[in-house]
């Protein structure tokens, strides 16, 4: 059986019928070899999850974007994670430490 289902999903990925948007964002910054920020997002059939593992602040502080625009800001406690369906395929992200105000996709204040 497993090997029947590996050829119909090889033929399925031959076809082009599998989500081509899985991907894993990781984020980490170090300040003087202390770790400020730890973030993991994974992407997986159109499902993230956003999984905040360090943070000076206490926070990670999401911003997601589209085409540029941000559609989703919100923040995660230290070692909290979070399924978020429904994101655009090929969504940017920005992920702090802590939170700021405007940002571009690009993550600098706008």
């Amino acid at each position: 059986m497993r090997i029947f289902l590996a050829i119909i999903y090889c033929f399925m990925n031959l076809a082009g019928c599998t989500d081509s948007q899985n991907r894993t964002l990781a984020t980490t910054t170090k300040e003087n070899g202390v770790t400020t920020l730890d973030s993991v997002v994974e992407v997986r059939m159109g499902r993230a999850r956003f999984a905040c593992e360090a943070s000076a602040g206490g926070q990670c502080h999401y911003t997601v974007f589209d085409g540029g625009q941000p559609i989703r800001s919100f923040a995660l406690a230290v070692s909290e994670e979070r399924l978020v369906d429904g994101l655009p395929p090929g969504f940017a992200l920005c992920v702090l430490p802590t939170e700021t105000k405007a940002l571009s996709s690009d993550c600098r204040s706008a």
